[in-house]
């Protein structure tokens, strides 16, 4: 074969090359994103029996609108509650605020001891905000994060406050792990643990009549002090005893 032609032929083949890299290059879309959250007013929301409601403050703190949907759930997070917030799906606008009202549709709760279940609040793009653009422009992805608060039900028979009894708690060594007990009618919120003056960690909530295992911090001597979340999302004073 003439050695022109092969030539021609590589150089022709080159050039095509470079022209789809330079193609894609200039369709290769420029990725952003977009966070939707939303700050809640509380970390809890104490549902009093009798009641005719409960809110709670939703705002908005970022500088565009997002769609605002709330839902209730059972303690696991999947059965569903009966309570209902009101409205359900809303639009907030940039760095505004607003208020859910939460109300009972009925169910048999118990009388005797105080029912959890979850308020979840998320923050999505609002109508028509796409998660893209033109093809070869420009993509925009718009993440929604959801934020979760303790909705917890209080029968009107319960006197005091979990503040009020959580000295009741007692605590025993087993092995490495610590396990406190919950002979009260509250969900006691573990704020902070302390045994033999090593913190604990991986705190979490005790139910009522209920218990959990923490992990035992090592060579840990007996005495332990702790405090709870109250009502109204702060700390406790600190109580102390010494573990069984």
């Amino acid at each position: 074969m003439n050695h022109s032609i092969i030539t021609k032929t590589l150089l022709a083949g080159v050039l095509l090359t470079q022209c789809l890299s330079a193609t894609a290059a200039v369709l290769q879309p420029a990725t952003s994103s977009n966070t939707f959250r939303v700050t809640l007013g509380s970390t809890r929301v104490i549902y009093p029996e009798g009641a005719p409601g409960a809110q709670l403050s939703v705002s908005n703190p970022q500088d565009r609108p997002m769609l605002v949907q709330s839902t209730v759930t059972g303690e696991d997070k999947k059965t569903p509650a009966p309570f209902l917030v009101t409205p359900p799906l809303f639009r907030l606008e940039a760095n505004q605020q607003s208020r859910l009202r939460i109300i009972r549709t009925g169910g048999s709760l118990s009388p005797t001891r105080e029912s959890l279940y979850w308020l979840c609040v998320k923050a999505l793009p609002p109508s028509g905000d796409a998660s893209g653009q033109s093809a070869g422009v420009s993509m925009t992805v718009n993440m929604a994060i959801s934020m979760c608060d303790k909705l917890i039900f209080r029968p009107s028979g319960l006197k005091g406050s979990p503040e009020d009894s959580a000295g009741a708690l007692t605590w025993t060594r087993m092995g490495k792990e610590l396990r406190v007990s919950n002979p009260t009618p509250f969900y006691m919120n573990l704020k902070a643990v302390n045994v033999g003056g090593k913190e604990v960690g991986n705190l979490t909530y005790v139910p009522p009549q209920g218990s959990v295992t923490l992990p035992l911090p090592a060579d840990s001597g007996p005495d332990v002090k702790w405090s709870v979340i109250n009502d109204q999302g702060g700390e406790s004073r600190q109580f102390e005893t010494t573990a069984d």
